[in-house]
């Protein structure tokens, strides 16, 4: 898996799972440029959570599904429940990863905020 190495078995038996979540949130933070560079019209919050959901589909093998047609006001959301339901799914109905993705949206408004950009399109065009 691309800035976790984990496999499905590697992810459901680790005692905490919270820390490997945060592993993958971790490994979207540091390849943030090359994902954002990649943002294609969405914003650059949606961007950075549609990664973390690949990356889970990676991990456990699943096929993912795409919602960049949804209306661009609701894709954060969207990549959000995406990502609910899998960890639901894979790492039980328990575990909540709301509060490492909302850290990861966090981080992102703050850089962003401090660099003057108002989303990941101006954000490509200042590192291009």
């Amino acid at each position: 898996m691309a800035g976790g190495g984990e496999s499905h078995r590697d992810f459901m038996t680790g005692a905490n799972k919270s820390e490997r979540f945060k592993r993958i949130c971790d490994g979207v933070w540091r390849d943030r440029d090359a994902i954002l560079s990649r943002c294609s019209g969405l914003s650059g919050e949606a961007t950075l959570v549609r990664a973390v959901y690949w990356r889970l589909c990676n991990a456990w093998g699943e096929p993912g599904q795409m919602a960049d047609s949804c209306y661009t006001g609701n894709t954060l959301l969207t990549y959000e429940r995406l990502v609910s339901i899998m960890l639901a799914q894979h790492a039980g109905p328990h575990f909540d990863g709301a509060p490492l993705l909302n850290e990861l949206v966090r981080h992102y408004r703050d850089e962003t905020r401090a660099e003057g950009v108002e989303n990941c399109v101006e954000l490509k065009v200042r590192q291009g």
